[in-house]
């Protein structure tokens, strides 16, 4: 369920998104940190663990509980979190990216989009992008699937930060629809540590 997978096609996207970024001009609203914390504190935070710092993806997050941490996948570009159902057909996942230039939540969308749709890769092969939208606090949600992964997620930027939050379930299985709730509230309470010391 890995969206970043390969160091070499960060690099390329990422060299990619910065020329498409300074030729849009960045024009772009980044998030919210206060309407996303009065957001937090709405979520239904039943089945999820208390909320936690996690410093190395720059956020606060309450993963489901019981949930099994995978190990972090950290590199110069990003830090990858990803959190596992017990039966490991669904997950959560959020992805850090320290950019070069300041970029919109779209552009990070893209960026993961042709990571996901790359082709044949250990983490699947056929990728689509199946919708997009923008909810009132300024994430760019989409969903996707390629033919081992089904994944709903937003990103989120703030000046030189981004995040791709998301959760998913492993294609041609049936997971229970209980996980797949408690991955979705998690995923939607995910706040960002904006303004704080990397």
């Amino acid at each position: 369920m890995l969206l970043f997978s390969h160091n070499r096609c960060i690099c390329s996207g990422i060299a990619l998104v910065v020329g498409f970024g300074v030729l849009s001009g960045c024009q772009f609203q980044s998030i919210s940190p206060l309407q996303l914390q009065i957001h937090q504190s709405w979520v239904d935070h039943d089945g999820l663990a208390p909320a936690r710092v996690d410093q190395d993806v720059q956020i606060t997050c309450a993963p489901p509980v019981m949930w099994d941490m995978l190990p972090l996948h950290k590199t110069m570009l990003y830090a990858h979190q990803q959190w596992r159902s017990p039966d490991r057909l669904v997950g959560i996942g959020v992805a850090h990216l320290r950019t070069p230039i300041p970029l919109s939540a779209q552009t990070i969308i893209w960026l993961a989009k042709q990571q996901y749709s790359s082709g044949d890769s250990e983490h699947g092969k056929g990728g689509r992008l199946i919708r997009q939208w923008t909810d009132a606090l300024g994430r760019a949600w989409f969903e996707a699937e390629n033919d081992m992964y089904h994944v709903t997620g937003c990103a989120m930027t703030h000046g030189f930060d981004a995040w791709i939050v998301y959760s998913g379930y492993r294609v041609h299985t049936r997971p229970a629809p209980s996980e797949l709730v408690l991955s979705a509230k998690a995923a939607d309470a995910v706040l960002p540590l904006v303004g704080k010391p990397h």
